[in-house]
């Protein structure tokens, strides 16, 4: 992943590392408040020399002291001094935890040593401190016994001093501990300071790992990011229901409604190398696609362009019972020859607009698409309609699709955003490509605010058709209906807005809009069904 999927992953999923973040830090300020409080107490001796006294000893001495002083270091927490120390306090742990509670520190270039005792109670801190240095000035005295000539060793003193004249080194203590008035630990604000950045790498973790194992797409550029194909249409979030399938007639005003127009304004500039014949299809089931097909559909019927909807899923139709038209005949009858195009064809919301439903379900689907019959049915009602447009099964779990992707001008792929994966819309592409179809452009269905890049909003669309203001020349949603009033030079469209950009939008129009009018051929236009 580059740096953009990062900033994606981060942009996508802020709540979340913002929600870890804040956890660690939380999980900080419990841990420093539920923690008791430990007082460290440090005690200093100091270790020098005792032999010789020319400069030659005193430097060999020095030499040797300075060797020492890391011996008695580590010698100061061994059990020789820590069984003394527990001895003397009357400590109720063992030699092993009671060296775990001090520190033995030798500060650079000295010969000094620092013991750092920690516990809960500060005075006992201070006496650990205070007992480690003195009972290991006795066991280094003890170590350290010289013999006097003749091989006798010398008996240490009654007071545990050893005499001057036969101990190569002294410990003096230098420093004496005393009681702590404050804690070393708790540190809240070192305890917050970790939480905070070991919840925010937690978080970004998570993050990461969420992207990497859900592959579902959410947002629009996730799509065009897979799919090797334009994204042409933005669809936000429909309820399922016959009532609330039909959208585009809610109003000029409603985010659906505009997303529909946009999407039909989108087909008419597609290099479609053929008539405008579309397969709209989805990966796998549920994602949207016969809700898609219907409103695009009336869409582009309002804008007066003749429009055949056909009901191609013959194993789960759902367009006749959204619209509560008859199923009982339809696209099934065509094809075995019990029944006539015109005689089972639809209309339905405006004159412009014919469904062909499914009919019954037959037993052999794929076989009935992919039938001489079905091609023939397509080459005729091509030449009958501007647009024509075909609900089909999904592409993954059934051929049926492919088959007829085949034979048609283009494909538009339905994805569902939050719900289809991107290993899926691979496939269906695949799918595509194995067979020779087109992958027109992908639709972006049930999108939603944080998935979507569209210019939409409310403010932009809270005005009526009646209550806008008349700022100029206007865009015009150009349609398919004029394309032999082209030739006569009775129909051209107005100066589109927009400069050197309009205008070749306008070139490709006309340049669509010519390979419609061979395809169709000559007198097309007045053919009605």
């Amino acid at each position: 992943m580059g740096s953009r999927d990062y900033a994606r992953i981060l942009q996508r999923s802020w709540i979340l590392i913002l929600a870890a973040t804040l956890g660690g830090v939380l999980i900080g300020g419990i841990a420093a408040g539920v923690a008791k409080p430990v007082y460290s107490a440090t005690s200093a001796t100091l270790v020098t020399s005792e032999t010789g006294s020319t400069v030659n000893d005193l430097t060999q001495g020095s030499a040797f002291t300075e060797r020492r002083v890391s011996t008695y270091a580590n010698l100061a927490t061994e059990p020789i001094v820590t069984s003394r120390v527990i001895e003397e306090l009357g400590l109720d742990v063992t030699p092993a935890e009671l060296a775990a509670m001090v520190e033995v520190s030798v500060p650079l270039d000295t010969t000094v040593l620092e013991v750092t005792a920690s516990d809960t109670s500060p005075r006992l801190a201070a006496s650990i401190a205070n007992a480690i240095v003195t009972n290991l000035s006795v066991v280094v005295a003890e170590v350290e016994t010289t013999t006097v000539p003749g091989g006798a060793a010398v008996p240490v003193a009654p007071d545990a001093t050893p005499p001057a004249t036969i101990t190569p080194v002294k410990l003096t203590q230098v420093r004496f501990a005393e009681a702590p008035a404050e804690p070393v630990s708790p540190n809240v604000l070192l305890n917050l300071g970790i939480g905070l950045f070991a919840g925010l790498a937690l978080g970004t973790l998570a993050a990461i790992l969420r992207e990497l194992i859900d592959t579902r797409v959410r947002s629009t550029d996730d799509i065009e990011a897979v799919a090797d194909a334009p994204l042409v249409g933005a669809i936000p979030q429909i309820a399922r229901g016959r009532s609330e399938a039909i959208l585009v007639d809610d109003g000029l005003g409603t985010p659906t409604a505009e997303s529909f127009r946009i999407l039909r304004t989108n087909l008419q500039f597609l290099d479609i190398d053929g008539p405008a014949t579309f397969a709209i299809t989805s990966p796998g089931p549920g994602d949207g696609k016969s809700t898609v097909a219907l409103n695009l559909a009336s869409s582009i019927a309002a804008n007066g362009s003749r429009v055949l909807l056909v009901e191609a899923d013959l194993r789960r139709p759902q367009i006749h019972s959204y619209l509560s038209l008859e199923g009982g005949a339809g696209l099934t009858d065509v094809l075995i020859g019990r029944a006539l195009f015109a005689d089972v064809v639809q209309t339905w919301g405006s004159p412009n607009l014919h469904v062909l439903s499914s009919g019954r379900v037959p037993p052999n689907p794929s076989e009935l698409l992919g039938s001489q019959q079905m091609r023939d049915l397509m080459t005729h009602v091509q030449d009958m309609y501007d647009v024509v447009l075909y609900d089909t099964p999904p592409l993954l779990p059934v051929p049926d699709a492919a088959i007829l992707s085949r034979n048609v001008g283009g494909v538009l792929l339905v994805v569902a955003v939050d719900r289809t994966r991107r290993d899926a819309i691979r496939a269906a592409t695949a799918s595509l490509q194995k067979v020779g179809a087109r992958l027109a452009g992908t639709v972006a269905n049930r999108v939603t605010a944080r998935g979507s890049t569209s210019y939409l909003t409310d403010s932009y669309l809270s005005l009526e058709p009646d209550e806008r203001e008349d700022d100029g020349p206007q865009m015009e949603l150009l349609d398919f209906t004029d394309i032999d009033d082209l030739d006569r030079g009775e129909t051209e469209p107005g100066p589109m807005p927009g400069g050197a950009a309009s205008r070749s939008g306008e070139r490709m129009l006309r340049n669509t809009r010519a390979r419609f009018r061979t395809s169709r051929g000559d007198g097309a236009g007045e053919t009605q069904p």
